[in-house]
């Protein structure tokens, strides 16, 4: 038996149980669609891991982007890539498969390498070969060109938002985000909720939902704004890297057609994601990530750094110059983006970037 063939012996309840009774998730909305719960892939308490259950998958809307099952129970056990073989031992010992044929029962080695090494080789195939499905377009048309205040005071001109398709939900008082491939093929559409309650319950950007049916995808299957930015960053040869696609409203603001910021809505770059900076024939990559510590001093902002190395500039810094925008003055608050406090403090952080280099 492999491990798709683990994944495919577990029910929803099996699933369930892991999260709720073995990692502590609290589910806080369910539909026929999916479910929502606290990070528990690792160990946040935002209701952003979605649950999708047509296709059994996970996507942790922070940091961890889409997992499968034992990639949650990895990130919740703090293993590393190569001991997903413990992750499934787990899953085994925690639901009593002790009839599971995988060599190894309830012990935490396993002598199987082979099988080990198939695994990952059909995990990886399995992520790359999944292309993104377009949507038809047709289906911005129940939206509103309404434009929030609230954007307007945040350093985002109209001129931005009718540029990028920006739109509102009356009756779900969301504001739209479509999400365009680089042909500007709609792949998928998020909306930002101005709710209270539905932030506090589900976070502040959720993939938007009409009658039954999400227009998800995989978010790190794309570079959000590179459709529009893509001239200039191969222009300049360098492109911007932050979180959120707010941020690219912003810099487009501030810059216009000399833009070269894409998001990658989450704090990791994927391969994929990779692979298409490094075909854009770019030298440098500036990372611009919020600001997700208070001292510069403190555990939290060595807990930072480490994760945008790790998940980021180990990824990139044999191919490029890698840069990093990096607030050791106080220039902005904690959690905010390098973008949100004006277009002469992004200049000012920089002129002070840090410079990574390259690792050969």
């Amino acid at each position: 038996m492999t491990a798709q063939d683990l994944k495919e012996k577990l029910s929803e309840d099996d699933i369930r149980t892991l999260l709720t009774d073995h990692m502590g998730a609290i589910i806080s909305y369910e539909d026929d669609d999916m479910w929502i719960s606290n990070t528990v892939c690792h160990h946040g308490s935002k209701q952003k891991l979605y649950y999708y259950k047509e296709s059994q998958s996970f996507h942790c809307y922070t940091e961890c982007g889409q997992l499968d099952v034992i990639g949650v129970v990895m990130g919740f056990k703090g293993y590393e890539q190569e001991e997903f073989h413990k992750a499934i031992n787990w899953i085994c010992v925690k639901l009593n498969l002790d009839n599971c044929e995988y060599g190894f029962g309830k012990q935490e080695q396993i002598s199987d390498w082979e099988f080990i090494r198939k695994y990952k080789r059909n995990t990886k195939k399995e992520v790359e070969n999944k292309p993104l499905v377009p949507y038809d377009k047709s289906i911005l048309n129940i939206f509103q060109k309404l434009y929030t205040q609230e954007w307007i005071n945040e350093g985002i001109s109209i001129e931005t938002m009718e540029k990028y398709n920006i739109m509102y939900s009356t009756w779900q008082q969301k504001i739209i985000i479509p999400h365009f491939d680089v042909n500007n093929q709609l792949i998928g559409v998020r909306g930002r909720s101005l709710i209270d309650e539905d932030i506090e319950l589900f976070g502040k950007y959720t993939p938007f939902k009409v009658g039954r049916r999400f227009y998800n995808h995989s978010l790190g299957q794309n570079l959000f704004g590179l459709n529009h930015n893509m001239k200039a960053i191969q222009e300049k040869r360098k492109i911007m890297l932050v979180e959120a696609e707010k941020s690219v409203f912003q810099t487009d603001t501030m810059f216009g057609e000399y833009n070269f910021t894409v998001a990658l809505c989450g704090s990791n770059l994927t391969d994929y994601q990779r692979g298409m900076i490094l075909m854009l024939g770019v030298r440098e990559v500036i990372i611009a990530l919020d600001k997700q510590f208070e001292n510069v001093n403190s555990e939290e902002c060595r807990k930072w750094a480490k994760h945008i190395k790790e998940k980021i500039i180990d990824k990139l810094s044999p191919y490029v110059i890698v840069t990093v925008l990096w607030d050791t003055n106080g220039l902005l608050g904690y959690k905010d983006s390098p973008t949100d406090r004006g277009k002469e403090t992004l200049l000012q952080l920089m002129d002070n970037k840090i410079y990574v280099g390259t690792n050969d």
